[in-house]
């Protein structure tokens, strides 16, 4: 982040008043069991022996299972229902004019260290609305820093994004606008100001979870692009996929410094894995489908539609039989290329295991007896007989 100047950085208030409210409950009879409704509409019955600001702890027939608060939709309770977390707290915008700006600055700020964010959210809200003029830089880059606080300290997740964009079009710093960006975009997606088992009550605490949790989001978009690349059996399209993939695992470093270069290795590994899981789909394909190009494989030659037949079937197996031993023999190459030599090492077997059974899958089987004069012979070891589309 850049640095504040320190009228800027006084609003950087610390908070944490939340009190926990711990509440012990009596064992129930079966009749009167406690009953926990989640957001995703699933229902835990039992007996609830423990509540705070962040959970609920249910004793249930098969277990304690212990459900966070903004998970919840309701609590029924010996009868009674109760209702999940509340609202966030309303904040209406103060009426503040120019001329009233230094003195609606100050409220604000003694709002905020006597942890009256409901107020202070107004009166900074009030502030936000004023022309550029008659508030200075440096004070509307304090408040929406003071804001993003306020927000979360009411559980308002939306109010805090919407305070995270505002501070980011005030920051000259590329690098500072996007990670102010990510930050907001976590709390949207989220919908919470619990981050990573975390309750969020800073400006400062929400911007070092959002950065770690989009560093994370990036490398899993980078494992995945991985694991769904095509055509990998074509060594540039397989050297683009994996370019590719780090390309966007170095996005991750604008939020997370070094974040890229401690993963590099994830989503290399998942091309690897895209590989071997292709390859041995390939020839479970084939062993299946072997038999029935065997069996049909004679009748082929006795018309041209049956040909065109037996050559519609063939193709894909062709196919799909040789992408796989390409993209196996890819994989030392690859290695070597892109400095992963344990990847080819620890997959080096059962590649070698693949790759033998395709080599035997480009042939009919053993045993196989075609009638005399199609090939001109039965098949006998050591003259084994190659699955070649038909020619007419």
């Amino acid at each position: 982040m850049t640095g504040a100047t320190p009228r800027a950085a006084g609003w950087r208030v610390c908070a944490g008043r939340f009190c926990a409210l711990c509440l012990a409950a009596a064992m129930a009879a079966p009749a009167l069991a406690d009953r926990i409704i989640t957001k995703s509409g699933e229902t835990f019955t039992g007996t609830i022996v423990e509540q705070t600001a962040e959970k609920v702890v249910l004793r249930t027939l098969s277990g304690t299972m212990t459900i966070p608060r903004d998970a919840l939709k309701s609590i029924e309770k010996a009868g009674e229902e109760t209702p999940g977390p509340a609202a966030p707290q309303q904040v209406v915008p103060a009426a503040v004019d120019a001329a009233g700006a230094a003195k609606a600055l100050r409220d604000a700020r003694s709002a905020v260290v006597a942890g009256e964010w409901v107020k202070a959210a107004g009166l900074l809200e009030g502030l936000m609305l004023l022309d550029e003029k008659s508030l200075s830089p440096d004070d509307r880059l304090g408040a929406t820093g003071a804001l993003v606080t306020c927000y979360l300290q009411i559980k308002d997740a939306q109010g805090a994004a919407r305070s995270l964009s505002r501070r980011a079009l005030l920051a000259p710093d590329a690098g500072d606008k996007r990670r102010l960006l990510a930050a907001a975009e976590v709390l949207k997606a989220v919908g919470s100001t619990d981050i990573g088992g975390k309750t969020l009550t800073r400006f400062d605490e929400v911007v070092e979870a959002a950065m770690n949790w989009k560093a994370q989001a990036l490398l899993k978009e980078a494992v995945d692009s991985g694991t769904k690349a095509k055509g990998i059996n074509d060594p540039s399209q397989l050297d683009r996929a994996a370019n590719a993939a780090l390309k966007k695992l170095a996005e991750a470093d604008v939020f997370v410094p070094g974040f890229s270069a401690a993963h590099r290795r994830d989503p290399l590994a998942a091309l690897v894995g895209n590989i071997m899981d292709a390859a041995t789909q390939t020839v479970e394909y084939c062993e299946k489908e072997r038999p029935e190009l065997t069996r049909t494989a004679a009748a082929s030659v006795r018309s041209i539609a049956a040909a065109k037949a037996w050559n519609d079937r063939a193709a894909p197996y062709f196919a799909r039989r040789q992408a796989a031993e390409d993209a196996l023999k890819n994989l030392d190459p690859f290695a070597k290329k892109f400095d992963v030599p344990d990847l080819c090492k620890t997959n080096e077997a059962t590649a070698k295991s693949l790759l033998a059974k395709l080599d035997d899958l480009q042939y009919y089987p053993e045993g196989t007896v075609f009638p005399y004069g199609w090939y001109g012979h039965t098949y006998t070891p050591g003259h084994r007989i190659k699955m070649q589309l038909r020619r007419f």
